[in-house]
């Protein structure tokens, strides 16, 4: 009866038909050499969480020439359950709910048509107010006296035919009065500026999280060089494999539909990246010539 090698036990074999030590791999790969020696003995509690050992198990796999798919679906029951994937459901409808909650344009739109009603007003008072500016009795006068002083006597002057013209400078002053009783309506729906926060970066690998209220979002990657890219969706599904030269940049990526995306690249001196044209900055630690890995969660907080 023939046994079946455990996940660990492969990867050794194929490091060792490789020629490569393990500090050859932890060279390659930046992954400490007690993490590798953890994972050819199938020993995935030295790991510190389950979501580490996967990306370290899917890094190891991939330098030595074995297909991490298929050492997946092979080794179901020895792999580590990844953190995230037990989160994914309650984030979607964590989404979804967020999403639905957000104020219809018809709502948005009240504050605007009040403050438009008011404007519209207010210029409609000054208007007739210009129009009539003297406001006559129930006598048909305007009320107004002169008094002759040398005579001792009141003498009341008519009316003119034609009205006062309006005082410009009153007119400008009530302009004025009226733009700053006009204040900006406190339940406005307040716009949130799209951000890329830099989370943290060990061992070549980089977190990132961006927020954004925009429903399509893309990433957009430039090399000054020829790099190999590896772009994955949260769900695993490759979204771009290739090497990238300076003649075929810029690549843009839609990834509106995911919480997160992993990349993987090579040359980080000669690569730079943006999501929806906000720059993202990778961190001054990254040894020019290393193999990089980088995790970007959208609206969302890495587990």
């Amino acid at each position: 009866m023939v046994l079946r090698m455990q996940l660990g036990e492969k990867l050794k074999e194929a490091r060792l038909e490789k020629g490569y030590t393990i500090e050859d791999i932890e060279t390659m790969t930046r992954i400490q050499a007690r993490h590798l020696q953890a994972i050819e003995d199938n020993n995935f509690s030295y790991i510190p969480g389950n979501f580490y050992a996967r990306v370290f198990i899917k890094e190891y796999a991939q330098v030595v020439g074995l297909d991490y798919n298929a050492l997946l679906v092979e080794h179901e029951s020895e792999m580590p359950k990844s953190d995230n994937e037990i989160d994914y459901s309650q984030l979607r409808k964590t989404r979804r709910k967020s999403s639905s909650g957000k104020t219809s344009s018809v709502a948005r739109f009240i504050p605007t048509f009040i403050v438009i009603l008011l404007l519209f007003g207010v210029v409609f008072f000054i208007w007739q107010t210009a129009l009539n500016p003297n406001r006559l009795d129930n006598n048909g006068n305007n009320g107004d006296t002169q008094t002759d002083q040398s005579a001792g006597d009141q003498v009341s002057v008519p009316p003119t035919d034609e009205p006062d013209e309006p005082d410009e400078t009153d007119e400008t002053d009530e302009q004025n009065n009226l733009e700053e009783d006009v204040v900006e309506d406190p339940e406005a729906e307040e716009v949130i500026e799209e951000e890329i926060i830099f989370i943290s970066y060990e061992n070549s690998v980089s977190y990132y999280q961006f927020n954004t209220t925009e429903e399509e979002i893309e990433l957009v990657i430039e090399s000054s060089g020829s790099n190999w890219l590896e772009i994955e969706s949260d769900a695993g599904e490759s979204l771009y494999y290739a090497t990238l030269h300076a003649s075929a940049s810029p690549v843009t990526v839609d990834v509106s539909d995911y919480e997160h995306v992993y990349l993987r690249f090579g040359n980080p001196g000669d690569i730079s990246m943006s999501i929806n044209e906000v720059e993202i900055d990778l961190s001054d630690e990254i040894a020019p010539t290393a193999v990089q890995q980088l995790w970007l969660y959208i609206n969302e907080e890495p587990e």
